[in-house]
């Protein structure tokens, strides 16, 4: 496991407040999620936003289902960061390789949901995502 960015994407206890999710057009195919850390929710102008490079598939899980009794990440030793890379995990090697050579396993925790994303990179953005940026 890998933290990735901790100093940016980060967590109190809970993770940073999803604000929106970007997906292509007419298309489930994830591209950005705009989001707030969590010392900043009452601050409209501090959103940032996740860059998802070549994202395959992705889930949402809501905390109130997630089975932290079998998850393999311990938050608390993250030293607060909220997103990390699982690398070559078996949900990621569940999937034909085809198209998955340069991807990893991503896990993002968020205040009230958690997402998981196979993708080559995650890059973090000042602002909000525009379309094509």
């Amino acid at each position: 496991m890998r933290v990735v960015n901790p100093a940016e994407f980060f967590h109190d206890g809970r993770g940073p407040t999803l604000v929106a999710v970007h997906l292509a057009p007419h298309s489930a195919h994830l591209i950005a999620i705009d989001y707030r850390v969590p010392d900043s929710v009452d601050d409209p102008a501090q959103i940032q936003h996740l860059l998802f490079t070549r994202a395959q598939t992705f889930m949402f899980t809501p905390e109130e289902v997630e089975n932290y009794a079998s998850n393999v990440i311990h938050w608390a030793s993250t030293k607060n960061g909220a997103l990390v890379s699982l690398r070559r995990s078996p949900w990621l090697e569940s999937f034909s390789p085809m198209h998955l050579g340069k991807c990893e396993h991503f896990r993002a925790m968020f205040y009230d949901e958690f997402l998981d994303v196979i993708c080559e990179a995650v890059a973090i953005r000042d602002g909000a995502y525009a379309d094509g940026l």
